[in-house]
């Protein structure tokens, strides 16, 4: 607890934000799906996700300066680990596109509570998908670890505590959401780790969103015209 209290001031809120708001805020999100209250618009949805991830991403620039941190790192990575990570993205649209094909009624309308529905979308969920990544990396994969460490976390624990937040903070998606996120933030700070620094993982978890949003939204978007024309 000492070492806390000897972070900046900056640090200090930084901490509150992604380890402690964040999470809290997706439980929240989470109770209020579960309670049936109706969600906003999607688009308005949309433009307040960039907004609040280029707050992180502001906070988190300006408590790394303070604390005196590099984000980013000076290293890219061996060839060979953009190459299998790009191998992987690969697998994942072959396999993201048969399961999309085969998904129930059921799971299709709760993935257009979050997902994009509507080509004209598609533009607000480039921005999301860029900014979720920047801002993301630089804080859980970045900083917040980072800081844990200096405050003498095991680099194990130091994982845990941002990858734990980081999920729960994605509860809105449910708990196959969840548990999906928490294996993904793994999966990020191994590339970290392999780079010792953030361009990969930021490079990956911009790809996986994008993905995401353009094989789910033509299968979404003829999904809601049927439940539309029913």
């Amino acid at each position: 607890m000492k070492a806390f209290f000897e972070l900046s001031d900056a640090a200090r809120y930084f901490l509150f934000i992604v380890l402690i708001f964040v999470p809290v805020s997706g439980v929240a999100g989470y109770l209020r799906i579960r309670s049936g209250k109706p969600l906003r618009p999607k688009r308005q949805r949309y433009r307040v996700i960039i907004v609040v991830q280029f707050i992180v991403l502001l906070v988190t620039l300006w408590a790394a300066r303070r604390e005196g941190i590099v984000l980013l790192g000076r290293e890219w990575g061996s060839p060979a680990i953009w190459l299998i990570t790009a191998g992987y993205a690969g697998l994942i649209i072959w396999r993201g596109r048969r399961a999309w094909a085969r998904m129930s009624a059921d799971r299709m309308e709760k993935a257009r509570r979050f997902l994009p529905d509507d080509p004209s979308l598609m533009r607000l969920w480039v921005g999301i998908a860029a900014m979720a990544a920047i801002s993301e990396e630089c804080a859980f994969r970045g900083l917040a670890y980072q800081l844990l460490v200096r405050m003498s976390f095991v680099p194990a624990l130091a994982v845990l505590v941002c990858v734990v937040c980081f999920a729960i903070g994605h509860m809105t998606q449910g708990w196959r959401g969840v548990l999906g996120t928490f294996l993904l933030a793994l999966i990020f700070h191994g590339l970290v780790f392999a780079t010792q620094s953030l361009y990969l993982a930021i490079a990956f978890h911009a790809a996986f969103n994008l993905i995401v949003g353009s094989i789910a939204m033509p299968v979404l978007s003829r999904f809601a015209k049927a439940q539309e024309a029913k």
